[in-house]
């Protein structure tokens, strides 16, 4: 599958939907790719010779040794994961410098004292906890607001360990204040010695690619080259048009690409919005189509939903049609890449939302992400036919069961979007362009 021009993969809900594959497969026909949102609250699985992966920072793009992979200066970047996940992929044979990753100097660190910060404020929340995966993203995108944080070029100064020090005094006062308990659970965490020597060997990894990636991003689109966006979270994540409080810290769609790069939508070829045939979501906040019960726990089961990151099971229930079009508004999103119909095969019954009711209105589409609007929002179902033949393995979408095909069918003709791209299997080569 290639390609051609600037292209971008983002989810179309709350994560989870399966970028990681897709940019595995597209980055093949890449001169650029750009991971350009999020951070190590990220995870993207990746199944390909080499083995299977989850990624948290590391450009999925990294496979493709003719590609230059980017961390841009958006991302919410952990030294240390970083450091982790590229000597994982040493062992596997995977070349990593210089010449195939590019670190933006405008990154800002994760520092121990975010991830203390994170815990404490999750924990302060009690019940009405947003549920973040703990990694330190929200009060690292709090210090970045605030103009006092760490970045990667920081790294490359003299008095690099001097920044440091001089944030870990402020740091630890604010932790002291948030602290109301005095656990003393933060000692080794904010350990000055320790924190030195994790840098001081992070740096001698990351030093040679850390730089300006943003004059080769423009160089690159002006020149025709081929430039790849691989976005983290999902759409109702957003932190401005998301399920807020129950978002991420960033933009996963097009907006956070345009911060990212530099370039405007008119740059951009196609906005591919990855999509689950069914709905799931991690951690807190409404999810109008869960469902508690037995077939809610057999999606999961079958789908193997369990977040890549933190490993928590993930939320399962039918496919949110409303939620989808507000995603496929928001996002830019002119093509669609549908995963995980072979996890509906066999399926006893499948559904699929087609508008809400709330205070006694219809709604085709999610007017609003706010989290109330969301919880008290009541799905109206339409019963699909349902298939017994598999779909999955199979590489021509004339192949697919009848059922199977008329599911996807519904799916584009309701939303006004093409379902481009059909993945039914976990595996790189189990992905197919939809031919009819």
């Amino acid at each position: 599958m290639k390609l051609k021009g600037t292209n971008i993969v983002i989810d179309t809900a709350w994560g989870d939907s399966g970028k990681g594959k897709f940019v595995d497969v597209f980055s093949h026909s890449a001169d650029l790719v750009v991971r350009f949102n999020g951070g190590a609250n990220a995870g993207h699985t990746v199944v390909n010779d080499y083995g299977e992966f989850k990624f948290h920072l590391i450009p999925t793009g990294i496979f493709n040794p003719n590609a230059l992979s980017i961390l841009a200066g958006s991302v919410a970047l952990s030294p240390l994961t970083l450091v982790s996940e590229i000597e994982e992929l040493r062992k596997k044979s995977v070349k990593i410098s210089e010449k195939n990753l590019l670190i933006s100097e405008y990154a800002h660190i994760i520092m121990p004292w975010h991830i203390a910060r994170d815990t404490l404020r999750e924990t302060a929340r009690g019940a009405s906890k947003v549920g973040t995966t703990g990694r330190g993203i929200g009060p690292l995108y709090a210090d970045r607001t605030e103009r006092i944080g760490v970045r990667m070029g920081d790294m490359l100064r003299e008095n690099f360990e001097e920044i440091i020090l001089r944030e870990l005094a402020w740091q630890k006062q604010l932790i002291s204040i948030m602290n109301v308990n005095n656990d003393d659970i933060y000692g080794e965490m904010l350990d000055k010695d320790k924190i030195l020597a994790d840098f001081r060997a992070a740096k001698e990894v990351l030093a040679p690619m850390i730089g300006n990636p943003l004059p080769i991003i423009w160089k690159a689109q002006k020149e025709g080259a081929n430039i790849l966006g691989e976005g983290a979270q999902g759409m109702l994540l957003d932190i401005d048009l998301g399920t807020y409080p129950y978002v991420t810290s960033s933009h996963p769609g097009i907006t956070g690409f345009s911060i990212a790069t530099g370039l405007q939508q008119n740059d951009i070829q196609r906005v591919i919005g990855v999509t689950k045939a069914y709905q799931t979501r991690v951690g807190s906040g409404p999810m109008p189509t869960e469902l508690t019960g037995k077939v809610g726990d057999k999606l999961r089961e079958l789908g193997n939903e369990y977040g890549a990151t933190t490993g928590r099971p993930r939320r399962c229930g039918w496919l949110d049609l409303p939620a989808l079009r507000y995603s496929l508004q928001i996002g830019g999103i002119n093509s669609i890449a549908l995963t995980k119909i072979d996890i509906l095969d066999g399926m006893d019954e499948i559904k699929i939302c087609t508008h809400y009711e709330h205070n006694s209105r219809r709604y085709d589409t999610l007017p609003t992400a706010d989290a109330e609007f969301m919880a008290e929002a009541k799905p109206i179902y339409k019963t699909m036919p349902r298939w017994q033949s598999p779909t999955e393995g199979i590489k021509n979408f004339i192949d697919f069961p009848k059922e199977a095909q008329k599911y996807v069918k519904f799916i584009e003709d309701s939303v006004g979007v093409k379902v481009e791209i059909i993945s039914n299997g976990p595996a790189r080569n189990e992905v197919f362009y939809r031919i009819e």
